[in-house]
């Protein structure tokens, strides 16, 4: 079979066929290129929707933010106002009394007044990033104490005692303000509650000497604040501050006469410290020193090593045998069923302890 090719057909062909792959490709490119403008588009969109919301997100968060900011300003003012009015005045009694220049009678009171709100800005400092504090808050109070007296001490030199009061007041309140926040922020910090807060300033309002006697009683021995007023009521009465008060009444009375009893015991030697707990010491028996072997009179009498729970409770054990709580020898099961909960083991150890204070002489064996 023979083929017959018409080359000018065969060109027309060729023609078309490349102008509908032309077409094809630019129809592809402006569907790629409408894509492209449609996905832009929507990233625009994307990003307006993501500008807006975040323009909400920090509006609300200031409004939000803007009482507390507003309640710091107002701190603050308060803070600093007594400062500059004391400053005010410092300057002018360093210029017109003391004779120092004008230009530097500033130096009177940066000298008077700074030191005071360096140690409280340091201890706010060394708070913020959990740092011991130290001795800083007590320094602080010293110095302001000391600012305020020369105040205190110009102004009733120059106006008169109202006016020394107030100047005197004006170097201590910056610093008692400045204080009162600082210990809002760390009992925040420390998820002390509003009540608590509130509980302990009328603490210190009601019950000064108490509180102060509590404050001393934490630092010292480390305490928290529940167990610190605790243990300074029972120093001060003898009883915690749940008791009513004729038990107060009486328990105080009784404390002073324990007091005394004790103290003329002390100095007749009838008592002794073991184990960092004063207890009534055990003579030696003086009778029939004969019946005693030899090596038991010339070997000194040992005390037995008390474990640190059983050296805290044996003061309370005696002061339960002293109050008719326990009997005079008790049993390690008496003195766990008083003292839950309790080891049993410790219980032991504050019987044995007991046993080896006051041995069991022949007639109460008898």
């Amino acid at each position: 079979m023979t083929a017959i090719y018409d080359r000018r057909a065969a060109r027309t062909l060729a023609k078309g066929e490349a102008a509908k792959a032309t077409a094809e490709a630019e129809r592809v490119r402006a569907q790629t290129a409408r894509a492209e403008r449609e996905a832009a588009a929507e990233q625009q969109r994307q990003e307006r929707r993501e500008r807006a919301a975040e323009r909400r997100e920090r509006w609300a968060r200031w409004r939000e933010a803007a009482p507390d900011r507003a309640l710091s300003a107002l701190w603050a003012a308060l803070i600093v106002a007594p400062l500059l009015l004391a400053w005010n005045a410092q300057e002018a009694f360093a210029h017109e009394t003391l004779r120092i220049p004008a230009g530097m009678a500033w130096l009177f009171p940066l000298a008077i007044e700074s030191g005071a709100w360096v140690c409280a800005f340091e201890a706010h400092r060394r708070a913020s990033r959990s740092a011991p504090v130290g001795s800083l808050l007590r320094w602080m109070w010293l110095l302001a104490g000391i600012a305020a007296g020369i105040n205190a001490a110009h102004g009733i030199a120059d106006f008169g005692v109202v006016a020394g009061l107030a100047l005197g007041t004006l170097s201590v309140l910056g610093v008692l303000l400045h204080h009162i926040r600082q210990n809002l922020n760390a009992a925040e910090a420390a998820g002390t509650s509003a009540r608590e807060v509130s509980q302990r300033f009328t603490r210190w309002v009601l019950f000064p000497r108490l509180s102060w006697d509590a404050w001393r009683i934490a630092t010292r021995a480390g305490l928290g604040h529940p167990a610190a007023w605790e243990a300074a009521w029972i120093d001060r009465y003898g009883v915690g501050p749940a008791a009513s008060k004729r038990d107060r009444r009486l328990a105080k009375v009784i404390v002073k006469r324990q007091m005394e009893a004790d103290r003329k015991a002390a100095e007749k030697g009838e008592l002794t410290i073991i184990n960092g707990v004063i207890l009534r010491a055990t003579l030696p028996a003086t009778t029939e020193p004969e019946r005693a072997p030899a090596a038991e009179v010339s070997t000194p009498i040992e005390q037995r090593k008390l474990s640190p729970r059983a050296t805290e409770l044996l003061a309370e054990v005696r002061t339960a045998i002293a109050a008719g709580e326990l009997p005079e020898r008790p049993s390690a099961s008496a003195i766990r069923k008083r003292f839950k909960p309790l080891a049993m083991e410790t219980a032991q150890e504050i019987r044995d302890a007991l046993t080896d204070m006051h041995p069991v002489n022949e007639s109460e064996a008898a």
